[in-house]
């Protein structure tokens, strides 16, 4: 399931199930809000996506991921809508194996205006004109847990995170040529795509990006020890495509 909603005011329009993998609707002037697996949500006239507090539909879809898996207390997440969930990500970071950060998204603090385009935060392909080639690459911000855990941090942890596929059709208006007659505005598009797909890795680090383990989508990652500082890395490694990640979360 997902919720649709305008771009301009975040007003909810209306909720959908989930396309078939492979399916591209338009969404010129709205966005899209995956519904984590398995979660159940109530939405009505009442319910609302910003300001991102406890009440949000955001808290409520985290709440009800959290709840499939009892065997977890807490969970951290981001749905990349507004400008102060880019301060959740470090876009100047160092990822797995040496990886810098290769990500287009907004901007969280300045210099110059502010802001954040929902279903926008692209993963980039690898860039294959540098040696070593270097992948996309995103890293989080430190996710402390210290306060949730009561100090005792925290030894495994499971990952969810959502990827879409974002093209834009080309602006087309001519008066000759083959084209002309033509006026075909520029349409957006979201394709729901595998979300694992191959070359595409996600790491986990709970020692602040000292060390990083690689891990599985909503598979239980055991990082043996207990510790509080928390990061997560995806990495791109595929050489043409974008990926645009929406949301992500850890529970632990």
């Amino acid at each position: 399931m997902r919720v649709i909603a305008d771009l301009s005011s975040f007003k909810i329009l209306q909720v959908e199930k989930t396309p078939p993998e492979g399916e591209a609707n338009p969404f010129n002037g709205r966005f899209a809000i995956p519904v984590p697996d398995g979660a159940s949500v109530d939405v009505d006239s009442a319910t609302y996506i910003t300001p991102q507090d406890a009440g949000s539909l955001p808290a409520q879809m985290a709440a009800a991921l959290l709840a499939r898996y009892p065997m977890y207390s807490n969970i951290a997440y981001n749905f990349l809508l507004e400008d102060s969930d880019i301060l959740d990500l470090d876009l100047t970071a160092t990822g797995p194996t040496g990886f810098i950060t290769r990500v287009a998204t907004g901007r969280g603090v300045g210099p110059g205006p502010l802001g954040q385009a929902p279903n926008t935060t692209a993963i980039l392909p690898r860039n294959n004109t540098t040696a070593p080639a270097r992948p996309g690459c995103l890293v989080t911000d430190t996710i402390d847990i210290t306060i949730p855990t009561g100090g005792a941090g925290a030894d495994e942890f499971l990952i969810w995170w959502y990827l879409w596929d974002l093209t834009t059709s080309e602006d087309v208006a001519s008066d000759f040529g083959i084209f002309a007659g033509t006026n075909n505005p520029a349409t957006k598009s979201i394709t729901e795509v595998d979300q694992e797909p191959a070359s595409f890795e996600v790491w986990i680090s709970h020692d602040d990006g000292v060390t990083w383990t690689q891990t599985s989508r909503l598979e239980p990652t055991d990082l043996i020890t207990f510790n509080t500082l928390v990061r997560l890395a995806f990495i791109n490694k595929n050489n043409t495509t974008p990926r645009y990640l929406a949301a992500y979360a850890v529970m632990f």
